[in-house]
């Protein structure tokens, strides 16, 4: 078997794989592959190779102290590990390490061992195979060294190349080490002449003309040298700010650069060399002598800049030192006369080119130092008005150095005419111009904090707070304002922060442009806001509040928001202006419109409040120190001035035409005090009124409102004057007094009246001399008032007593309607001993509030009979009647309670038809002696249900009438509680409603149980009465199937009933009930079942009876011709039973088969003779044809027939198997 799947899978290709079968296939693949092979070192030698390791490791400052075992590990793990081609050995910093490979870091410098793949290095030959060596940084300088000091010579003494090939190979080789020799010092900044080393070694005499040739490519690339470093005579920086100092530090670097070629071309290398082909007339000797020639004058020219250019280094280098730019301005006359002085005595530096670029210097320096003191960082970081401070005085300096150079031009103009100024002024301030634009620039920014972003340095800018149903809005407005420009001074911190001020930098102008169109639109957005906030003010006050607010966008000179702020400054006093005309026409217009004073106080008066509201406005205004001052202000000041004047005139014509017209003679004034204080009212009965003249309060009143504006009181009016105080004390008193009586008297009904008719009299009496006997001319009674007072005080006090009391009862009737004497605290339905006590606790507890409040009441009613005890005689009657409405207020609201009590327990007894049932008692029923009976039964619920109406009634008994507990005679009494709620009509009617619930409650358990009985055949059926049933039918399997049917779906209605049923008010818990129903019907059920296990078992045991008893009677062999004929007989008999006896085999297994249907449990033996009885049977046809053979009656008619039998019972008996075994409970 292995042998052919093995060729099998010789001949599978990769479509006919699986990807679990490639997958399986990979690792033998993977297996044939050769093993890397592992180095078998021991210790000794492992050691001896790292130590070889160490000893050729080549590196600067190398130190056998920085080996440490890290760096020893990984050494020892390139020897072990084959595959790793190469080792790298260098210094991480300070710490010497090793790693597989190149390292990934810049290291200066490194030494590498490298092997062939898979080689095993031996201690032996360890320095044969290894292939190591030494790198640095400089890789072109080791190149050149090792070209020019190893290579070279050994190509140029290489003898087995021919002359030619040597010459073309040493050419190539020298061009190449002279272009190196130039790079790699051109880095350092330093021009080198290469000189082959065969110079060095070439004796006096004729030269060779290929040599010659290779020296002329040599000195023609020495003139490309030269000529490219005298070319670079200006310094040139394109994106930088180029200083004074930069210039002179050009020039040393270009005199050293030209020293050193002048060095090199002196030396006597190449000096051999120039001296080879002078001998040679090469055609390149000329142009060689003339950049010879020229590189000594550029020294010379080097040095006098040099010299000239000295003296401005220790001015300018002042220019870093200043503290501030305002100092720095006080250098640049100095630093502008020592230019001017090198531009007229230097021999080279003194053209207007190198002049100007001069000039363009120290404007760069001048630029640069700006740039520093501006801190832009620091600016954008939140500090605005340092922004603006540093950038004007850095505006200021670079404007300061502008004017100095104009006018020190100017003046070395006229001084010489012979060299004019003549200066390019755009070149040399062309990087100052545009350092003065970006510097305004970062104004613009720094405006736009303070103003759009609420940031200054020297204090916080309050958030803008805006009033008017719009003003939440307005501010929403505001702080998105404020986020937008937050976001934006954030882009322009992490974009252009670093180049803002860099004038080379041609970014900035993007990004300035699209910093101004985002101001552009936040300053649309602030002035469609400030529209909206002035759209909204109608006043002055409102006006400077919003300007106040919006303060901060005045800041901002660039754009028009502040032309907008001005604008409605203006607007602001011209409001004011507006507001003092609408003053003056108003009162103008209120001369003709009445007034409660006087028309001449109510005119100054008017005159005066305006004056003082104008004035205050105005103060508001002069205070408003933060304002900007607009040419609309002084005006409206003027005009205020000229209005205040014209107000007071007003004020002073009004008092004096109150003089002349209302000041009369003296004792006219005096005889209108001869008026008793007080008089019965016409109008209302029984109350009282001031009788005061009321001119001579108006009069008074108006000399004091003169008085208090610094106006004198007329003679005329003096003396009445002088009593204003007493007289305003007894109007003061007698309108107190006045209103204390007609107050009490007005709070009484005219029924009321009568009850308290004999303290209103006494109340007269008190009152009396006010009426009849004291004048508003007398002197101040004191006692009259004192006594007036404390006995209307009581009498008031008393009246108090009366109403609270009165509205304490009422409160009480009130709460007593509302008291529900029963209350239904359960939710659902509860037993009746739940639902009992719980009526009673709330009926118990319904009693102890009512006590309470009826105790509240006579409380009341006996705290105010008291008040009445010294003039009780005089008023039994109006008491009597007024105790008695209280007794029958008392009784009205003892029956609402008691209605309410009723018709609560009605509504839960009742339910509509309509309706679903709330039944509020539990009943249990149950089958108990052949009958169903309830528990507890409805005797009981309708006698508690009575108990209750019952204990309601006796409740209210309780209570005593209020005219027996105040002692009212007894003629006057009322009936008492329980006798009003016997008559109470409709009490009787809720109880005979209550009666009739409960007979409607009878009838509908009567139904329930007729229900019930429809069952009750199950409990009155007796045992043998069914035995006997069952007996007296066929017993086939329907039957018995059909009684476990029945059975089973009876119980199932039985189960599916509900636990609990309404019925009306009652639920019915009906558990007992179908327990005891279900017990009955499992008792029958099983009676039944057992009667078919018997009736099954017994018919099983009789077939194989019969089988046993024939087998042994046909099977006797016969002595006998009596004996045969007999066993003949017996034959034809038992042979003709067989069909009969097949035929009952169907119906005696559909019993066995209904037995397994509802897994009857059968004994061992009768389940063995069913599995078994299809054997035995053929076994007994078996016997039977031994018995035909026997008897010699085997005729072909017998057989057939016998074996026709036995395929029918095999095909019955097979039918039967399948069906009992397709329903075994499978596991």
């Amino acid at each position: 078997m292995a042998s052919s799947s093995a060729v099998e899978d010789e001949h599978l290709t990769d479509s006919d794989l699986t990807d679990d079968e490639e997958r399986s296939v990979e690792p033998r693949q993977e297996e044939l592959r050769p093993e890397t092979p592992k180095p078998s070192y021991s210790d000794e030698e492992l050691h001896q190779l790292v130590g070889y390791i160490q000893r050729m490791s080549v590196l600067s400052c190398l130190d056998h102290r920085d080996w440490h075992e890290g760096t020893l590990d990984i050494i020892r793990r390139w020897l072990l590990e084959v595959h790793e081609p190469i080792l790298t050995i260098y210094y991480d910093k300070d710490a010497l390490s090793a790693c597989l490979g190149i390292p990934t870091i810049c290291v200066s410098d490194l030494s590498y061992f490298r092997r062939e793949p898979n080689e095993i290095f031996s201690v032996e030959c360890f320095h044969d195979e290894v292939n190591f060596g030494t790198l640095t940084s400089d890789v072109d300088g080791c190149l050149m060294e090792l070209l020019d000091r190893l290579y070279v010579p050994f190509f140029r003494n290489f003898t087995e190349w021919n002359g030619t090939v040597r010459h073309r190979f040493c050419s190539s080789m020298d061009r190449f080490l002279a272009f190196l020799t130039g790079v790699h010092h051109q880095i350092s900044g330093v021009a080198v002449l290469y000189v082959p080393y065969v110079i060095k070694q070439l004796a006096e005499g004729p030269v060779d003309r290929q040599l010659v040739r290779s020296l002329e490519g040599i000195a023609l690339y020495w003139t490309t040298q030269i000529r490219t470093l005298l070319g670079d005579d200006a310094l040139t920086v394109p994106h930088d700010l180029v200083t004074v100092r930069d210039e002179f530090e050009f020039w040393e670097y270009r005199y050293e650069v030209l020293q050193g070629i002048n060095d090199q071309l002196a030396q006597s290398d190449v000096q051999k060399v120039l001296l080879v082909l002078h001998n040679a007339h090469s055609v390149h000797i000329p142009q060689v002598d003339q950049l010879i020639e020229r590189a000594k004058k550029e020294l010379i020219k080097s040095l006098s800049n040099i010299k000239y250019l000295h003296l401005l280094i220790k001015p300018c280098s002042k220019i870093d030192e200043v503290t501030s730019p305002s100092e720095l301005t006080k250098l640049l006359p100095r630093i502008i006369h020592l230019i001017r002085f090198i531009w007229l005595n230097s021999e080279y530096y003194n053209t207007k080119k190198l002049i100007a670029k001069l000039f363009t210097n120290v404007s760069n320096q001048i630029i640069r130092y700006c740039t520093n003191q501006t801190k832009v960082e620091e600016i954008l970081s939140g500090k605005p008005r340092f922004g603006i401070k540093m950038c004007n005085t850095a505006i200021d300096c670079c404007l300061a150095y502008k004017g100095i150079y104009d006018k020190i031009s100017k003046e070395s103009a006229q001084e010489n005419n012979q060299l004019p100024w003549g200066l390019e002024d755009g070149l040399i301030f062309n990087h100052v111009d545009a350092f003065v634009e970006r510097l305004n620039d970062v104004i613009d920014i720094c405006e736009s904090m303070i103003v759009f972003g609420r940031l200054d340095e020297n204090g916080s800018i309050p958030k803008p707070a805006f009033g008017g149903a719009c003003g939440e809005e307005l501010e929403k407005i505001s702080e998105n304002v404020e986020q937008q420009f937050s976001d934006t001074l954030k882009q322009l911190q992490g974009n252009s922060q670093a180049y803002i001020l860099n004038v080379h930098r041609s970014d900035w102008y993007k990004d300035v442009a699209d910093f101004r169109r985002s101001m552009q639109k936040l300053e649309e957005t602030v002035q469609r806001l400030i529209s909206n906030v002035f759209q909204q003010v109608s006043n002055v006050e409102e006006t400077l509040e919003a300007l106040q607010a919006m303060l901060f966008y005045s800041y901002r000179q660039r754009g028009t928001l502040r032309k907008t702020y001005l604008k409605e400054v203006s607007k602001l006093w011209r409001i004011f202006s507006r507001e003092m005309d609408a003053t003056s026409r108003k009162l103008l217009e209120e001369h003709k419109q009445e007034s409660w004073l006087s028309k001449h106080v109510s005119l100054a008066l008017n005159y005066r409040i305006n004056l003082e509201r104008l004035t205050w406005i105005r103060d508001r205004l002069k205070n408003a120190q933060w304002l900007p001052t607009v040419k609309e202000s002084a005006p409206a000041l003027a005009k205020f001035e000229s209005l205040r004047h014209e107000f007071q005139k007003e004020i002073r014509l009004a008092y004096e035409d109150w003089v002349a017209k209302c000041c009369g003679f003296s004792a006219d004034l005096s005889q209108r005090l001869d008026r008793y204080l007080m008089v019965r009212s016409r109008k209302f009965k029984g109350l009282l009124e001031c009788n005061i003249d009321a001119s001579v309060l108006e009069l008074c009143e108006q000399a004091q409102h003169f008085e208090r504006m610094g106006f004198a009181i007329p003679n005329t009016l003096k003396k009445l004057y002088e009593r204003y105080d007493i007289i305003r004390s007894l109007y003061n008193g007698v309108i107190q007094i006045a209103l204390s009586h007609n107050r009490i008297l007005s709070v009484l009904s005219e029924r009321e009246r009568k009850l308290f008719r004999p303290l209103i009299q006494v109340c007269d009496r008190q009152l009396a001399p006010g009426i009849f006997k004291i004048t508003y001319g007398s002197e101040l009674n004191e006692e009259f008032f004192e006594d007036g007072k404390e006995f209307l005080g009581e009498f008031q006090e008393l009246v108090l007593i009366f109403k609270r009391s009165n509205r304490g009862i009422s409160r009480c009737c009130e709460k007593i309607c509302d008291i529900c004497l029963l209350h239904f605290a359960f939710s659902g339905s509860v037993d009746i001993s739940v639902f009992q006590q719980q009526l009673s606790s709330k009926l118990k507890s319904s009693g102890e509030i009512l006590r309470s409040y009826y105790s509240n009441i006579v409380e009341l009613l006996s705290a105010f009979s008291r008040q009445f005890q010294s003039v009780e005689d005089e008023m039994s009657t109006e008491w009597i009647a007024y105790v008695n409405d209280l007794d029958d207020m008392l009784a009205n609201s003892l029956m609402t309670s008691a209605r309410g009590s009723l018709n609560k327990l009605y509504e839960a007894l009742h339910c509509d038809e309509d309706m679903a049932s709330a039944p509020i008692i539990v009943v249990e029923s149950d089958v108990k002696d052949g009958q169903i009976v309830f528990s507890p039964e409805m005797d009981a619920i309708e006698s508690m249900i009575n108990g209750i109406v019952d204990s309601i009634r006796s409740m209210l008994d309780q209570f005593p009438r209020l005219g027996y507990k105040l002692k009212l005679p007894k003629k006057q009494q009322r009936q008492g509680f329980a006798g009003v709620f016997k008559e109470d009509q409709e009490c009787s009617d809720l109880m005979r409603s209550i009666q009739a619930e409960i007979a409607r409650q009878r009838d509908e358990m009567a139904k329930y149980e007729s229900v019930w009985n429809q069952h009750r055949v199950l409990w009155e059926t007796t045992e043998e009465g069914f035995r006997q049933r069952l007996l007296s039918s066929s017993r086939t399997a329907g039957v018995f199937e059909g009684g476990i049917e029945h059975y089973s779906s009876l119980a199932d209605d039985v189960i599916f009933e509900d636990a609990i049923t309404n019925v009306y008010f009652i639920l019915v818990n009906q558990n007992a009930l179908k327990s005891t129903i279900l017990d009955w019907i499992e008792k029958w059920q099983a009676l039944n079942i057992k009667m078919l296990l018997d009736h099954a078992s017994n018919l099983i045991r009789a077939t194989y009876k019969y089988m046993r008893r024939n087998e042994r009677n046909v099977m006797k062999v016969p002595r006998t011709i009596r004996e045969t004929v007999a066993a003949k007989q017996l034959f034809e008999k038992l042979l003709k039973e067989v069909p009969v006896k097949q035929s009952a085999f169907t119906p005696m297994l559909e019993l066995f088969v209904l037995l397994h249907k509802y897994q009857v449990q059968l004994t061992d033996k009768t389940y063995q003779q069913v599995m078994g009885l299809e054997t035995a049977w053929l076994n007994y046809l078996q016997v039977l044809e031994e018995a035909d053979e026997m008897l010699d009656n085997e005729g072909n008619e017998t057989k057939l027939e016998l074996a026709k039998h036995g395929e029918k019972f095999k095909l019955i008996l097979k039918e039967f198997l399948e069906d009992f075994y397709s329903k075994l409970p499978k596991k």
